[in-house]
């Protein structure tokens, strides 16, 4: 068997497209365990820091690593998988689901629909986390780890921070969209300007924009589609319960993950 190279070695060799977003950002990030290591084109990646609990599956690796990789994991965590291989990772992790995940990018020139006037936004410094204390637990349990790893950009309605966005991941020239607005401010094209902002921000470092929504996520599907979004290929994400934080699911502020 050979013998496992450095995260940043294995994501020089997936490509920087759409589909590795995710992989290739936990192979950059520093945070990333390899395990299962078979070659450059099979072993599984993880990632366990905070809120942050993600498996990916490069190629076929042995099933017990796969297995490995998700133990002790909080049933929310994603385990991603290419279209290629999630019947190999579903035959893994039987008691999972698996489900496709449309994966949006931004064509060139696109213009960004207007926001509401007069909107103030902009990024979230840490000593701000008392100013969450009105945003849901999961969100919120969310939005605190993301401000110790990446810029968090936040719109504000009569100064309070009701909409965000930030850059789940980053590769060299890519950045997984993360994007939420709290329920009752939805419909007012917050997130529309969150993400604006942040795209800009963006830009300025020469990274383009990812959009991963799953297939039954149907409002993320229709937002992507009004900021001009249009879907160029696909992933499969495999979950035991909620995959996310923010899903209705999760009421506690630190679920039981392993800290990373």
């Amino acid at each position: 068997m050979s013998e496992p190279e450095s995260s940043v070695a294995l994501a020089a060799m997936l490509p920087d497209l759409p589909q590795w977003v995710e992989t290739r950002g936990m192979l950059l990030s520093g945070r990333a365990q390899i395990l299962g290591f078979e070659s450059r084109e099979a072993f599984v990646a993880r990632v366990l820091h905070g809120a942050l609990s993600v498996v990916s599956v490069v190629g076929t690796p042995r099933a017990d690593a796969i297995q490995e990789a998700v133990a002790g994991c909080t049933p929310m965590t994603p385990v991603i998988a290419q279209a290629g291989n999630a019947p190999h990772v579903g035959a893994a992790l039987p008691q999972w689901s698996g489900e496709r995940a449309i994966v949006h990018a931004l064509p060139p020139h696109a213009v960004m629909p207007p926001g509401p006037a007069d909107t103030v936004i902009r990024i979230l410094s840490h000593r701000e986390i008392g100013r969450l204390a009105h945003v849901p637990p999961g969100l919120r349990h969310e939005l605190t780890h993301a401000l110790d790893l990446t810029p968090v950009a936040a719109v504000f309605v009569e100064d309070t921070p009701v909409s965000f966005c930030y850059p789940c991941w980053r590769t060299e020239t890519l950045w997984d969209v993360s994007v939420d607005t709290l329920e009752e401010y939805r419909g007012r094209r917050l997130a529309a300007a969150a993400f604006d902002f942040m795209y800009r921000e963006m830009q300025a470092t020469g990274r383009q924009p990812v959009w991963g929504a799953m297939e039954s996520n149907t409002a993320s599907l229709r937002l992507a589609a009004r900021i001009g979004f249009v879907a160029v290929t696909e992933i499969v994400v495999f979950s035991k319960g909620h995959w996310a934080f923010l899903s209705a699911g999760f009421q506690g502020e630190s679920p039981d993950v392993p800290k990373g």
